[in-house]
């Protein structure tokens, strides 16, 4: 049976779930990123609502790093970009800005930019592996080698969600001469929900000095208040 080619519908719908994916991964990093950078790094902060702040950012790091791991997961036959990529070998007739030689060129720049990343890629595969999608019975016996061997940092996830954006843009302009900006709009607007609760801290410090005329026994955030 001779196998299908796959139709322009299909590759952009292909191209654009990838697309999402890198979006959606990034802003789940940069909420988890500011989380732990402006709420956990400031007891007053985060002693407001530990359990919230601190399942919020496991939450959003979990999903980013699953995020990472599907744009370049090596299971045979998921959507991933190495699939785009296969898809844009079938088809390079369907791009309307390169040539078939050009897309040829993409596909390989693209690849050589995937394995480039093989380093980062170690680590984020190991602990979906053992961690984000099964429990790998070390994680009892031997936590620190399971630690190690799964140690993804926010350098890792960075450059691997940068290189799968550039190479999906890299494809969208040879496809349809546009571009993706990798970012959504408003995606730190949990900073505002923070500044409401360094302001509210704040107000309670402000509070009690007023009232009674000395400092606390609680201490003030290391935020500044709002200027307003």
């Amino acid at each position: 049976m001779t196998k299908a080619k796959p139709t322009q519908e299909t590759f952009a719908k292909v191209l654009g779930r990838l697309t999402e994916f890198v979006v959606l991964g990034k802003t789940h990093l940069k909420i988890g990123r500011g989380i732990a950078s402006d709420v956990m790094a400031d007891p007053v902060i985060a002693g407001a609502a530990p359990v919230f702040w601190g399942m919020t950012l496991t939450s959003h790091l979990d999903i980013a790093q699953l995020m990472a791991f599907k744009l370049f997961d090596t299971r045979r036959g998921t959507m991933t970009i190495d699939y785009l990529l296969d898809r844009a070998a079938e088809c390079p007739g369907s791009f309307q800005k390169a040539t078939p030689s050009q897309v040829s060129g993409i596909i390989a720049d693209s690849r050589s930019q995937i394995a480039s990343i093989e380093v980062p890629l170690a680590p984020l595969r190991a602990k979906r592996n053992r961690i984000l999608a099964h429990v790998d019975p070390t994680i009892i016996g031997n936590p620190e080698q399971v630690a190690k061997a799964c140690a993804v940092t926010f350098a890792d996830l960075d450059v691997i969600f940068k290189i799968a954006g550039d190479i999906l843009n890299s494809i969208n302009v040879g496809y349809s001469h546009t571009s993706t900006w990798m970012d959504i709009a408003s995606g730190d607007d949990y900073e505002s929900v923070v500044q409401l609760v360094v302001d509210a801290k704040h107000a309670q410090v402000d509070k009690f000095e007023a009232e009674f005329g000395l400092p606390p026994n609680f201490p003030r955030p290391k935020a500044k208040k709002s200027a307003w």
